[in-house]
């Protein structure tokens, strides 16, 4: 069953152990916000009482520290003169460039030979409640990582099932902070004890929150965002606490209001949801709810642009005006390059069938996500062979902004019949197309 809500609450310590697992699947200062999120995940995860010996936290660890932030060794997910320095006690178990998927699927299912040598994993029993929860970019089916290939939903899919089958938990919860963050949960079922809550459905971006003019601690502006919509609303809800007679379902119900710029939805399980808040959640304080305003939240698609316009339209000497132009034009372009990579599959496809609109058809339409086979294979030409980009910090193919063209190899999967193409056939496509846009990229001339 599908339905749109937010998440549910938190872990907190009863009869029986609690684990968190908290990934988070980006780098670079530009994505500020999603090592925020997580280092603040990790705070409520603390505070709610999970043994920090039971809270596996994963991140690149490359903005605390960066250039860039004018408070070195401290994060920060919302602005103000007393915001919280959610670094501080942050304590990351893997961090650099061991943090990839691969990581992730061993430690969720506790394959201790999957890891660095005494690396953590979970090592929940039948008897224990589960807390997973991913930030970072993503797409129709993908989510991304810092380092190496993308996590499919194949993937996560299959991970699950093992979690499942181990017994490694009496109830678990998933909070996916990303982009068509609903299309990661396809084959959930009503009565296996995992609940999925996602940031956005599966034809949406999620969004950025507390960005630009609005980063602004102590006096000082961060020139990032500070955090994302989905994340920022079910923490600031759980610093707040909630009674112990307040069910699941009404916190879901508050969040969803709170996350006004998409749709958040659920997946799974729903069968715990009208358990009182505090079988879940720590009782931290006064039953209210933080209200953010969702004015300033910007959609993760243009997040780039928009800091970038925002450096250019801010800069104060002649010479910096021109050099964040440069960065801005310079991210237009890419974004362009991305657009006609895309578009130039699609038409390669559609060039040998007679068939009116076949490129419009292909290119925006919304084809049910079904052939997860096939999209994997397309999902990984486009990460092994598509040009790089500068901007993102994306170890492949993929970036922040190009993930949302995932649901045109959705498209193609799904359309194999009526183009007359295979899984094959779309993967040369998508390897000979991505070749020719690296090269001009590069400024050379390959004939393929």
């Amino acid at each position: 069953m599908t339905k749109f809500a937010p998440l549910m609450a938190l872990p907190l310590v009863a009869e029986s152990a609690q684990w968190a697992v908290i990934a988070v699947g980006s780098k670079g200062y530009g994505n500020y916000r999603h090592q925020a999120d997580g280092c603040h995940a990790y705070q409520v995860m603390k505070k709610s009482g999970i043994p920090e010996s039971n809270i596996i936290m994963m991140m690149q660890d490359d903005v605390a520290d960066a250039s860039q932030n004018p408070f070195p060794g401290k994060l920060f997910n919302k602005p103000g003169n007393d915001s919280e320095d959610v670094y501080a006690g942050c304590k990351i178990d893997y961090r650099g460039s061991v943090v990839t998927a691969k990581l992730f699927s061993s430690v969720i299912t506790g394959d201790a030979n999957g890891v660095p040598a005494n690396g953590k994993v979970l090592k929940s029993g039948p008897n224990d409640k589960v807390f997973l929860n991913f930030i970072d970019h993503g797409g129709v089916g993908i989510v991304a990582f810092p380092n190496g290939p993308f996590m499919h939903a194949n993937t996560l899919s299959q991970n699950i099932k093992t979690m499942q089958s181990k017994k490694m938990f009496k109830e678990a919860v998933f909070y996916m902070e990303a982009c068509e963050s609903g299309s990661m949960f396809p084959d959930l079922t009503k009565d296996g004890k995992f609940l999925a809550i996602t940031a956005a459905n599966g034809h949406e971006s999620s969004w950025g929150t507390y960005c630009g003019a609005d980063a602004k601690v102590k006096g000082k502006s961060l020139n990032t965002c500070l955090g994302d919509l989905f994340s920022v609303s079910w923490m600031e809800d759980s610093d707040k606490g909630a009674l112990s007679s307040e069910t699941l379902q009404t916190q879901i119900q508050r969040v969803t209001k709170l996350t006004a710029k998409s749709h958040v939805s659920v997946f799974g399980d729903t069968s715990f949801e009208k358990e009182p808040i505090g079988n879940f959640q720590y009782k931290l304080g006064a039953n209210q709810m933080t209200q953010n305003s969702t004015d300033d939240a910007v959609d993760v698609r243009d997040i780039d642009v928009h800091l970038a316009f925002e450096a250019w339209s801010h800069a104060k000497t002649p010479e910096a005006k021109r050099e964040a132009w440069k960065a801005l034009m310079s991210i237009s372009a890419a974004r362009e390059a991305d657009e006609a990579l895309f578009e130039n599959i699609v038409k390669t496809a559609c060039s040998d069938v007679n068939m009116i609109g076949c490129v419009d058809q292909f290119r925006h339409g919304r084809s049910e996500f079904k052939d997860m086979v096939c999209h994997e294979k397309l999902a990984t030409a486009v990460f092994e062979d598509c040009p790089r980009s500068k901007h993102h910090f994306s170890p492949g193919g993929w970036n922040g902004f190009n993930m949302r063209f995932s649901q045109v190899l959705v498209n193609l999967c799904e359309g194999q019949e009526m183009l007359g193409k295979d899984t094959q056939k779309f993967a040369d496509i998508v390897k000979t197309q991505c070749i020719k846009a690296k090269s001009q990229m590069e400024g050379t001339q390959v004939v393929v």
